[in-house]
């Protein structure tokens, strides 16, 4: 319709379809970006952050189609684009544009432009003044690479203040494990709760197990302790379904919070059967000694009493008290 950043980015988001070709007021791609190279050139920040974007991701062999002959595979063509790229994203950096930071991390990280830490270090900075998203993410790079852990607690809080949810997630780790600041349970969970509800899964998770034990002040409340591993179980972000199915089995078999149901609590169990060595003491026991009940009494499942008297074992070799009466219960009806 006459845009020539709808023309680059309809390549970017897989919609530069043949209809789109025909229809755009453009001869050609190589149209749309030389409009789009001229307002870069001219100091349009965005502009300049689009023309980093055509050579990082290869669009530009779309601009000259006859130079994808000289590149035998994709590292070749990258060692002649990243430089070019990384150029564009710079410019577009001290025009305070950061969408191009994840991009230029990888070109940083490549080796294939040129290698100044001090440079990387000082847009790094800038952009964290700028976004709350590199502001978390130079939170990461402080913990992990500097090992300075108080540094990156401190971003972390600036970035979650700004409203970045990763950000107000890591805050609660740092205050919940003791890292680079005393450890506080209570002020973990108030930042693991905001970030909760503004959709991180593992936020979620956490909330779910601090009402699940009830943790320093917050009172155990096992209605709301399933609310919260419901959402990070069904969260499409996933990476918290093995622990979360774990708790809820454990729930819907006890009649925890929820109606007591075996069905859905064995359904559960047999998400997290063949993974109970990837979970942590007492929840693997509790995982393992529901389920030998699930299989001593039939519950949810068919009954197979010596698998359930299996489970009761393994579940008493890691302290299960509970396990151990479900087991010498068993073995004296035997």
């Amino acid at each position: 319709m006459g845009s020539a950043t709808g023309v680059l980015m309809a390549a970017r988001t897989g919609n530069f379809t043949p209809s789109v070709k025909r229809e755009m007021p453009f001869a050609s791609f190589k149209e749309a970006y030389e409009e789009i190279l001229e307002q870069a050139e001219r100091g349009n920040a965005f502009c300049q952050y689009m023309i980093g974007n055509v050579y990082y991701w290869g669009d530009y062999l779309l601009v000259e189609p006859e130079l994808a002959k000289r590149f035998k595979n994709v590292d070749d063509y990258n060692q002649f684009a990243y430089p070019i790229a990384r150029d564009y994203y710079e410019r577009s950096f001290r025009g305070r544009i950061a969408a191009g930071w994840g991009n230029y991390q990888n070109i940083w990280k490549s080796g294939l432009a040129k290698d100044n830490s001090e440079l990387y270090e000082h847009y790094f900075l800038k952009l964290a003044e700028i976004s709350p998203v590199v502001c978390c993410a130079y939170g990461i790079y402080l913990g992990q690479v500097k090992k300075d852990m108080k540094g990156a607690l401190d971003y972390y809080i600036q970035a979650a203040q700004r409203g970045d949810i990763q950000a107000t997630f890591n805050a609660g780790c740092c205050y919940d494990s003791g890292s680079g600041v005393e450890q506080d349970v209570d002020m973990a969970f108030r930042f693991y709760e905001v970030a909760a509800i503004g959709g991180e899964p593992g936020a979620q998770w956490q909330v779910g197990y601090y009402y699940f034990d009830g943790w320093g002040s917050v009172e155990q409340d096992y209605a709301k302790a399933v609310h919260w591993f419901k959402e990070a179980y069904d969260n499409p972000k996933g990476g918290y379904e093995l622990k979360s199915a774990a708790y809820l089995a454990i729930c819907y078999q006890e009649g925890l919070g929820v109606v007591q149901d075996y069905d859905v609590a064995f359904l559960y169990l047999q998400e997290v059967e063949d993974s109970v060595d990837e979970l942590w003491n007492p929840i693997n026991a509790m995982v393992l000694n529901a389920l030998g009940v699930a299989y001593a009494n039939g519950l949810g499942t068919e009954q197979d009493i010596d698998l359930g008297l299996n489970y009761f074992r393994e579940a008493v070799e890691l302290g299960s008290e509970s396990a151990k009466k479900n087991l010498e219960r068993l073995q004296g009806i035997r």
